[in-house]
């Protein structure tokens, strides 16, 4: 009896179920949700090809995130793996650094990007310590690693900032930022397959820690690779690339003089940096340098104290050259890069005579200046005496030598090392162009140097050109108001 009462209310309840509308109630919830649905697929959908394919616009007055047409040529031709692992601490995300990567991933597959944080990964600090030529890996930087050479570069926040010379203050300030110019040069860098090398000779007390870290850095930002070489220990010359010789201290042995005039007999060239402290009794090395008809003076360059326009302030031996146009360095002297200053130098003795097949060029000369030939117990070391030999001086020279085999070894000489190893002088003059100038001239080939020009990081006022429109406007406005209103009114005056 009970089971027949249950089935005779389920037959009531059934046409409540499914009346009409009901089952409108429920079409609207089943339509709602598939609504919903398709708008949460399709902003998945252009969220992904957003990113894919960089279709977001770049609404900055800057147009800091676009990369530029060069930045794109040199992506669309990246045929090597290369990763960007950008680290950044809790707070430091430069969203438009991040923008800016996201654009270069969509051009090439090539190039792919992660943010990493130093505090939950910190082994990427320490990753990259072989291949980053003795660069700090902070916690705020970019690295940029291709797998496939096994080269990676590290960029900083510093590394974004362009400058200009401030005439007033005497200064390089900050202009702007420049996020493409560093980064492709970096990826071009990383992934090519002969990267343009400097060898650095080692084993005779040459220049090294923090005195080597500007050249270094210099050399680096340039995008040339640094590799030392000790002769002694079965290192090996590449004829493409020039060795750097900074200031040694000891001399050659016989097995290694041997070497280095293998090495010039063959084509191989040197940027030879010597400073006054150095000592010239090293026989080996002498004759090495003989070789390409050069010597030096023993002694410190002075300049002479009413010759103001060669020295810095009040020091004499603070000498600021004159640059001679040459082949090297008429790029330099075009641009009006030729400000110099050397501190403490010794000048390169020209021969009368030079050896067979040798050619000499004065790239830099002092003002009229003499040579304090001093010794280390003398007490005044400045002082101009009868004896020291006047005139004009050079600071630097280029010479070339035809070898027997019919190559031709260049060396370029220099009588000082504080013009590339001090920091302030890279910074505040052009002694960086000199060097750079000096090794792609040696080389004969430029370094990776991309024309993209920087975007200005403060945005311009508002001029009285721009308000021009505006003012018009307010102006224009109340007279066609009143315009208007006199020739509604005027027909009336008289009702």
């Amino acid at each position: 009896m009970h089971g027949a009462t249950a089935r005779c209310d389920m037959k009531k309840n059934m046409p409540a179920l499914f009346s009409p509308r009901a089952l409108k109630r429920l079409c609207a919830l089943v339509l709602s949700l598939l609504v919903l649905l398709a708008l949460f697929l399709t902003a998945l959908l252009f969220d992904r090809l957003e990113s894919r394919y960089a279709l977001q616009k770049d609404f900055s007055f800057n147009g800091a995130t676009t990369q530029s047409k060069i930045a794109t040529e040199q992506l669309e031709a990246l045929d090597r793996d290369v990763h960007i692992y950008v680290l950044m601490s809790a707070g430091g995300r430069d969203n438009t650094l991040i923008s800016l990567l996201t654009r270069y991933a969509a051009v090439t597959p090539h190039l792919t990007f992660s943010e990493e944080s130093a505090t939950q990964n910190p082994m990427l600090l320490t990753a990259f310590e072989d291949v980053l030529t003795k660069q700090e890996v902070q916690s705020d930087c970019l690295i940029i690693h291709c797998k496939d050479t096994d080269r990676a570069r590290v960029l900083t926040a510093e590394s974004f900032v362009t400058y200009q010379y401030d005439t007033e203050s005497g200064y390089y300030i900050p202009t702007g930022v420049n996020y493409d110019k560093p980064l492709i040069e970096a990826i071009v860098y990383t992934a090519q397959s002969d990267p343009m090398t400097v060898q650095l000779l080692r084993g005779h007390g040459e220049t090294n820690g923090e005195d080597l870290e500007t050249v270094t850095k210099v050399l680096t930002q340039a995008n040339y690779r640094m590799e030392e070489v000790d002769l002694l220990k079965g290192g090996a010359l590449d004829i493409a690339s020039p060795l750097l010789i900074l200031c040694p201290q000891t001399d050659l042995s016989e097995k290694e003089l041997l070497l280095l005039l293998e090495f010039a007999n063959a084509g191989g060239d040197f940027f030879i940096i010597s400073d006054y402290t150095d000592p010239l009794d090293n026989v080996n090395y002498n004759a090495f340098l003989r070789t390409f008809g050069v010597s030096f003076y023993q002694g410190l360059v002075m300049a002479e104290a009413d010759d103001r326009q060669s020295y810095y302030d009040e020091g004499q031996a603070f000498l600021m050259p004159r640059m001679e146009e040459t082949a090297l360095t008429r790029p330099l002297i075009e641009q009006s890069r030729d400000t110099l200053l050397l501190p403490g130098s010794r000048a390169v003795r020209l021969p009368e005579t030079l050896p067979e097949g040798v050619t000499l060029e004065t790239q830099l000369v002092t003002g009229r200046s003499y040579i304090r030939d001093y010794v280390a117990t003398e007490p005044d070391m400045v002082t101009k005496q009868p004896t020291d030999e006047e005139g004009y001086f050079a600071l630097s020279v280029l010479s070339s030598r035809v070898t027997e085999e019919g190559n031709v070894s260049r060396a370029l000489v220099t009588g000082n090392a504080e013009m590339f190893t001090h920091w302030w002088i890279e910074e505040n003059t052009y002694s960086a162009d000199y060097l750079l100038r000096g090794i792609s001239y040696l080389q004969g080939e430029s370094p990776i140097n991309l024309d993209i020009t920087g975007k200005t990081a403060v945005r311009q006022g508002l001029t009285l050109y721009s308000l021009a429109p505006l003012i018009l406007v307010i102006t224009l406005l109340p007279l066609a108001i009143l315009a208007w209103a006199l020739c509604i009114l005027l027909p009336r005056r008289h009702l």
